[in-house]
């Protein structure tokens, strides 16, 4: 309700005050058209334009917070609203034509809304620039917002099947890896530390991966604690080598508890290919059963030592 609260109730006051002293305007000075002659397209255009400005202040006033790019969007708009509903008055109702302030009321909103609304549009493109800037890890080129990941700032695995099934149709003749990262132990925190401090390591360790890959690489949350990214152009020995680095900043990291600031080891267990495969589904076949191998490897290993 706060985001509400400085647009919101000024932006209806503003179009109730403005929609009754027009209507009055309208009924003192004018007298109502016959049935007969009301024009049909020009009531259900100008009305239906009327209503879907209406929804479009609705959509925006709940969606996007105070700032400059919302308060320009909203002048532009009720000006337009101002604008279509006097001329939706004037289907209804006969003005004389010695009243010149009907035209006035009718054209001068017009040009300052789409002003408003133009400056507004620039705004907004200025400010996708800075968030595309800030999501260039997270997301490839496409944005769909239904492909975003509820729990972490990431994509999910879907997106991720997209972005490769394009880089691998796009670009066949270059080397592209992706790895694997697998949360070790992440039941027995959920288990100690309850199901919302995992959802917050999950967060964690996303910010992580993000800020510790090139700008060109991207990286999704594939499901519950898997964490896989796509490396484009990128040859295979460099790959593992990040893969390590990865695996290092995890488990050196210092995450601490939420509820009593008790430090929680984190570690990984990965995986990394390189993509031979004719899709992503393939791919990533073929990447969880290198993980499946690199776990056993692990634990024959360590069972050799302690032996």
């Amino acid at each position: 309700m706060e985001r509400l609260s400085t647009h919101y109730y000024v932006t209806w006051v503003a179009i109730t005050v403005w929609c009754i002293l027009t209507t009055t305007l309208f009924v003192i000075y004018g007298t109502p058209k016959p049935f007969a002659h009301w024009n049909w397209v020009d009531i259900l255009g100008e009305g239906g334009v009327t209503i879907f400005v209406c929804i479009w202040l609705i959509l925006i006033l709940k969606s996007r917070p105070d700032g400059r790019v919302t308060a320009y969007i909203i002048y532009g708009l009720c000006f337009i609203f101002f604008h279509l509903w006097a001329d939706t008055l004037d289907e209804f109702i006969r003005l004389p034509k010695s009243i010149s302030w009907n035209n006035w009321l009718e054209s001068v909103p017009f040009p300052i809304g789409i002003a408003c609304l133009t400056l507004g549009i620039y705004y907004w493109h200025q400010e996708q620039i800075a968030i595309s800037k800030h999501l260039l890890k997270r997301e490839r080129h496409v944005r769909d917002h239904r492909l975003f990941d509820a729990l972490t700032p990431l994509a999910d695995a879907n997106y991720f099947k997209i972005q490769l099934d394009d880089i691998i149709q796009k670009f066949p003749q270059q080397e592209h890896c992706v790895i694997l990262l697998d949360m070790k132990q992440f039941a027995q925190i959920n288990q100690h530390h309850g199901f919302k401090e995992g959802s917050l390591v999950l967060q964690y360790v996303s910010q992580v991966l993000t800020l510790n890959i090139k700008p060109n690489d991207l990286v999704c949350r594939l499901a519950g604690d898997r964490f896989v990214i796509l490396l484009p152009n990128t040859p295979l020995y460099r790959a593992e080598h990040m893969q390590y680095q990865l695996s290092q900043v995890i488990e050196l990291s210092h995450y601490y508890s939420e509820s009593n600031s008790v430090r929680i080891p984190l570690a990984v267990s990965s995986a990394c290919i390189l993509v031979q495969q004719p899709t992503a589904k393939d791919v990533l076949k073929t990447l969880n059963q290198t993980l499946h191998r690199n776990k056993n490897n692990l634990a024959k290993a360590h069972v050799i030592y302690e032996l």
